[in-house]
């Protein structure tokens, strides 16, 4: 039944709109305490009121529960002790009162324990079963051996200053573990947290807790108006932050052993003002300060103005480590709890400075190491990309081909083979002179196509190899830094008429091309088939005039007659197989990157379902690893101007993007839960980063401190490199 009127100056029913929400109190237990209704685990005492109650000690229920005791009765019901004869432990038996049977009870019993049931955590008590005997439907949970808060605080007063701050962080720990799941409790007070007997606050009673989406399908004022916030009272929006205001009266009363709110500031706002304004007064003052303002934010009236989650009240808190508490209770860390850990991030001035100094000398240093240790800066570039680009297009004239065609592009990279030859050289001088080596260690890729040229790499970069050569009238021209060509190969089109193979075929201007100063040049067997189709090939070993201790070796090919290929390279290194040639290399990466992608999904999905994964940041950071992706391709790609063919750069460099975000979304969720558990504190400034705090302390100290390291780190490597030559050794690779 619904509980009957009381005078408001000595009870604790609501006040609240005039008329729509409906009011959902418990009914008193203890006519002399406003606040005293029934709870799971409150003792009885002297001034409860009595009642008959419906099972004797002894009695069984069914073949499970054997009654113990009562523990207590009113209007929300009656709570037996019971044996659990299956499972040999005791439990607490919770009945819905003889006049709340009705459907709609029974129907808040189920909410109560299917969210109590989502709440696992030390510092909440937990709830089993729902059932029913002979008509009566009942609450099967945790027995606590202890008394509740409020008996406690009335029995013994204020708690010992550290006791008080333990058991302060036991009650903030559960209603974390609540408010990670989205449920708010709406009804805590010191009545419904108990003490075990090993001193431990356990929060209980979670028959008015509701998940914060479906309270906006409710219309009530639920809970106990001496702790209701303000718009509780005032039948307004409920959030997270009404359980905070909750916390800060209970607070107020663990550290002072008074209640905040009593008679009729339990619901006139201006009585609660003025009773809010004197806590730094009368028996506050002995309360730590840093208490007193976690009491005063939590209790503003303005929900904005408290603080933003409960983790906030947890890193308020003075003294101790939340995290590491956290961690030897064998929980992890929400994200939420991380990111208002206490740590403030600020480095003492004469850190910060030093940090800076140190910083900028490493910048100079690396600036001044850069030109003698970046192998770009050993190698002057005598001719520059468009007179390289002219020298290409005439030798493709040369061969009988147009000077330009549909689509060109050109890129400067590494000659490999050329590369490992110096690497395996032991001369102190390997690395002086590179501008007089040939081939040389940069070579110019020039590809031209009758087609637009669409690389099918994640890049979107034309390159030696990509596209492929498939297309009849693709070529592809190699030089040297100096405009010597040292390959050409060129696509034969279809063949239209027989021809003599090698018939009346010139190979002398590819020699010029090549530098004219070849010398001993001996026709030899073809050893390396074109990568072209050909009908004759050739072969001459010689070498060139200013290095004539260094053996070459010129293949080359034909196709009716037609020069479709010539390549110059060392005998000492075999020519650089094409990457189709040899796919074991990239078949192992695939394999290892595709088992490392499965076993990260696996991870993922369980750290989902176990409620371990902060999808947030994982959204968050996939959201700016695509972004950041697409923008790079969409500038660094090779675009073309024809529209298919663009579409297709762009489609591929988005394919490539959402790819790879998926791929840290899945690789974070699998792997940050387990860092997040053993290591919170190094994720403190990144989990403040993603939350939106850019101007966080600790993120500024982390990156000076990351850029110093940076730095410092590459002035290192860059003068590692360099040392050997102190000793009359060549420099490091």
């Amino acid at each position: 039944g619904a509980p009957a009127a009381r005078d408001d100056s000595q009870d604790d029913s609501a006040h609240g709109p005039p008329s729509p929400p409906r009011l959902t109190i418990p009914t008193l237990q203890d006519p002399d305490d406003p606040t005293d209704v029934a709870t799971a685990y409150r003792p009885a005492s002297e001034s409860r009121s009595r009642r008959d109650p419906r099972f004797t000690p002894g009695t069984m229920l069914g073949d499970r529960y054997r009654i113990v005791s009562l523990l207590g009765s009113g209007g929300m019901g009656e709570v037996y002790r019971a044996d659990d004869t299956k499972l040999g432990q005791p439990v607490a038996l919770k009945f819905l009162p003889h006049t709340a049977s009705d459907p709609v009870h029974v129907e808040r019993l189920h909410d109560e324990v299917r969210l109590g049931r989502q709440v696992s955590h030390p510092n909440v008590c937990r709830l089993y079963d729902i059932g029913e005997w002979e008509g009566n439907h009942f609450l099967a949970m945790e027995y606590v051996d202890g008394e509740d808060l409020s008996s406690l605080l009335r029995r013994i007063g204020g708690l010992p200053h550290d006791k008080a701050i333990e058991i302060a962080r036991e009650i903030c720990a559960g209603i974390a573990a609540a408010h990670s799941l989205n449920i708010i409790h709406r009804d805590l007070k010191p009545a419904n947290i108990m003490i075990d007997g090993r001193g431990r606050a356990r929060i209980t009673d979670f028959g008015l807790a509701v998940v914060a989406e479906e309270l906006a399908a409710r219309n009530e004022i639920a809970g106990t108006p001496a702790y209701m916030a303000p718009e509780q009272l005032a039948g307004g929006t409920v959030t997270h932050k009404s359980d905070l205001y909750a916390l800060g009266l209970i607070l107020h009363e663990i550290f002072t052993g008074k209640k905040l709110f009593e008679g009729a500031k339990t619901t006139d706002l201006s009585s609660r003002r003025s009773a809010i304004q004197s806590l730094t007064s009368g028996d506050s003052r002995g309360v730590d300060p840093a208490i007193q303002r976690v009491i005063s934010r939590c209790l503003e009236e303005n929900p904005e103005a408290r603080p933003s989650s409960i983790h906030a009240v947890i890193a308020a808190m003075p003294g101790g480590d939340p995290l590491q508490a956290a961690i030897d209770a064998g929980e992890t860390p929400s994200p939420q709890m991380i990111a208002a850990a206490g740590e403030v991030g600020e480095l003492s001035p004469p850190v910060a400075w030093s940090v800076l100094v140190l910083s900028l000398l490493s910048l100079a240093g690396v600036l001044m190491l850069f030109p003698r240790t970046m192998l770009f800066r050993l190698v002057t570039l005598e001719k520059s990309p468009e007179a390289l680009v002219e020298q290409a297009r005439t030798v493709i004239a040369a061969a009988g081909l147009p000077r330009t065609a549909r689509d060109d592009s050109y890129v400067l990279d590494t000659n490999d083979d050329f590369f490992a030859a110096a690497i395996k050289s032991s001369s102190p001088t390997r690395w002086e002179n590179l501008d007089q080596q040939r081939p040389g260690v940069f070579l110019f890729h020039y590809r031209q196509s009758p087609a637009a040229l669409v690389p099918s790499n994640q890049e979107g970069r034309v390159t030696a190899h990509d596209p492929p050569l498939t297309i009849a009238g693709m070529t592809h021209v190699t030089l040297d830094m100096s405009g010597r060509l040292t390959s050409f190969t060129a696509v034969p089109a279809p063949s239209q008429a027989a021809a003599d193979a090698g018939a009346h075929l010139d190979w002398a201007p590819f020699f010029e091309f090549a530098g004219g100063d070849l010398e001993r040049l001996t026709p030899v067997p073809s050893l390396w088939p074109a990568p072209v189709g050909a009908d004759a090939t050739y072969a001459w070993e010689g070498v060139f005039r200013d290095q004539p201790s260094i053996p070459i070796r010129v293949e080359a090919a034909s196709h009716q007659s037609s020069p479709v290929w010539f390549k110059i390279f060392p005998l000492s290194t075999p020519p650089s197989k094409l990457p189709s040639d040899d796919p074991r290399g990239s078949v192992i990466f695939n394999l290892v990157t595709a088992a490392v992608l499965v076993a990260g999904v696996i991870l993922a999905r369980r750290n989902l379902r176990r409620g371990r994964g902060d999808r947030r940041t994982a959204t968050r950071l996939a959201f700016v690893v695509f972004i950041v992706g697409a923008a790079a391709h969409l500038l660094r790609a090779d675009h073309v101007a024809s529209a298919a063919a663009e579409r297709l750069i762009i489609e591929r460099g988005l394919a490539w993007s959402l790819y790879r975000a998926a791929e840290v979304w899945v690789l974070y969720l699998a792997l940050e839960p387990f860092v997040r558990r053993r290591w919170p504190h190094t994720l403190i400034s990144w989990t403040r980063l993603f939350a939106g705090r850019l101007r966080d302390p600790m993120i500024g100290r982390d990156l000076l401190i990351g850029t110093g390291a940076g730095l410092l780190l590459q002035t290192l490597f860059m003068g590692g490199a360099l040392l050997p030559t102190l000793f009359g050794q060549p420099a490091l690779a």
